[in-house]
């Protein structure tokens, strides 16, 4: 059950998945500065959250939010009422299979109607009055039970049915959990990702008539993909060898398949989509974007609160510096493994890794293990968070490692601030450092790019760009002339408030 504060109808309602305004850092910020960015427009924000456990707030909410609705993915479990809700359940069990195997949208909306659909309940041959069905009704019931053994015959019948139910229970739980919750009045529904967000984005702009879009930073899809694979909860029970025909399917395929289909029914069912860049597109069109409703829209910087930054002078060491999240898609290892390959190279460089160390406790444990390991206590510091404004003056080299990025806002803010960087050849990285294909006239280059996973590459280039001064200044210059030819904040809000413009016409 989602709870909400009662809220007056809002331009926009923003639907955003594990972030703003509970986590601090990355799409969290760009969404703080979009909603600021647009002071004539009221936002509401469903919030989706993994539980029902209470969360901070980690941002003041501007004036223009009119309304903060939290949803649970996992909503407290409860028992059943007595008797068996009134669902055919081979039906819906023939339409999750057609929405998981196919992404099929008519599926989705057959469900949509079912989760609204008013159904009595039977008790030792009496019926109640008949109500909306709830949460339980649809993940915990009779009718749910022959809903799961439909989708394992139909979609992995060589998986144990023990793993196919739980993995049935978390993804058509958490589906069940977006499809049964309130909507909040909006003229427009913004999703910041497809998955769980897009669909909720969906089905609003179904229910209430409004229009529907989809930002996407990074591709859900492909970020889904790469957390099951390092996943160790799952574990491989269909053993292939190395057959490459056998489609004989595993829980992880059942994993990754069903966030493919949320994909492929949040694109046909939104009216725009948009990305940071145009790679990112290849993806979407993949699942099914339709050309006509794709668009790019670039991350942008505030400039001018960059102004006034001028770099320390007379450090008694030099300093590289990572900005980010301590979590595994980070690949905060690999940065501490090329710290390594560097102090061999300048015994007294200080690397800080600047960002939470709390989302994630056991990775931060061991990438303090790591540390020690490799006999970097005096080398790498955590500093947790910092505004980022007290740390970029003192920066001679910005470092990203992520193993999956889009369009990551800290080269930008590095560029703004003429500083470095080495990154990791992931998202649009690349067209930041190096320049867009096309860029008239080509700016050069505002750092180096070495392959995801990669310390030895990664320390390589940090180390080029520290012992040649020259290289850094003229890196950070080019980077900053890249900035403010493609990405300010001002470019950015503008297409925004367009697009909205057009949206609520």
């Amino acid at each position: 059950m989602s709870s909400a504060i009662e809220a007056p109808q809002a331009d926009v309602c923003i639907v955003v998945e594990g972030c703003y305004p509970f986590v601090a850092g990355g799409v969290s910020s760009w969404l703080d500065w979009l909603i600021r960015t647009q002071p004539e427009t009221t936002f509401s924000v469903v919030a989706l959250t993994a539980d029902a456990q209470p969360r901070d707030l980690k941002y003041e909410l501007p004036d223009n939010v009119v309304g903060l609705q939290t949803l649970p993915l996992s909503p407290p479990s409860r028992r059943p009422r007595p008797g068996r809700p009134e669902i055919d359940g081979d039906a819906y069990g023939e339409a999750l299979t057609r929405l998981w195997s196919k992404g099929d949208p008519q599926a989705f909306d057959e469900l949509a109607d079912l989760a609204r659909r008013p159904v009595r309940r039977r008790h030792f041959g009496l019926g109640t009055p008949a109500r909306r069905p709830d949460h339980a009704d649809l993940v915990s019931s009779g009718p749910a039970w022959t809903a799961i053994e439909t989708c394992a015959r139909a979609l992995a019948p060589e998986a144990p049915l023990s793993d196919v139910f739980w993995a049935w229970r978390t993804l058509v739980g958490g589906l069940m959990s977006v499809l049964t919750a309130p909507v909040p009045k909006a003229r427009v529904y913004h999703a910041i990702s497809t998955g769980y967000a897009g669909l909720y984005a969906a089905r609003a702009a179904r229910e209430t008539g409004g229009r529907a879009a989809i930002t996407e930073h990074g591709i859900y899809t492909n970020e889904r993909r790469i957390d099951l694979v390092m996943a160790g909860w799952l574990s491989d029970r269909v053993h292939k060898g190395f057959r490459l025909d056998d489609t004989r399917r595993e829980v992880r395929d059942l994993w990754t398949h069903m966030f493919e289909g949320f994909a492929r029914v949040a694109y046909a069912r939104t009216d725009r989509i948009t990305t940071l860049y145009g790679a990112n597109q290849t993806f979407q069109r993949a699942l099914g974007a339709e050309e006509d409703r794709l668009s790019v829209i670039p991350n942008g910087i505030a400039l001018q609160k960059f102004e006034g930054l001028t770099p320390v002078t007379g450090k008694p060491r030099p300093v590289v510096g990572l900005i980010g999240r301590v979590v595994p898609i980070k690949d905060i290892e690999a940065c501490i493994r090329a710290a390594a390959v560097v102090r061999d190279a300048v015994p007294d460089v200080e690397w800080l890794i600047i960002g939470p160390t709390e989302e994630d406790e056991d990775y931060f444990a061991a990438c303090q293990r790591r540390v020690v390991e490799l006999k970097l206590e005096d080398t790498v510091r955590f500093t947790g968070r910092m505004n980022i404004f007290d740390i970029l003056p003192s920066l001679d080299v910005m470092l990203l490692t992520s193993i999956s990025e889009a369009q990551p806002l800290v080269l930008l803010e590095a560029g703004a601030a003429r500083i470095p960087c080495v990154a990791t050849d992931v998202g649009s990285c690349r067209e930041i450092l190096e320049g867009p294909p096309g860029e008239d006239p080509p700016l050069g280059r505002g750092g180096f790019v070495a392959p995801p996973m990669d310390p030895d590459a990664l320390g390589a280039a940090v180390l080029k760009l520290l012992e040649d001064p020259e290289l850094r200044r003229s890196c950070g210059e080019t980077l900053r002339a890249r900035v403010e030819a493609g990405f300010t904040s001002e470019a950015s809000a503008a297409r925004y408030a367009a697009l909205y413009r057009e949206l609520a016409a």
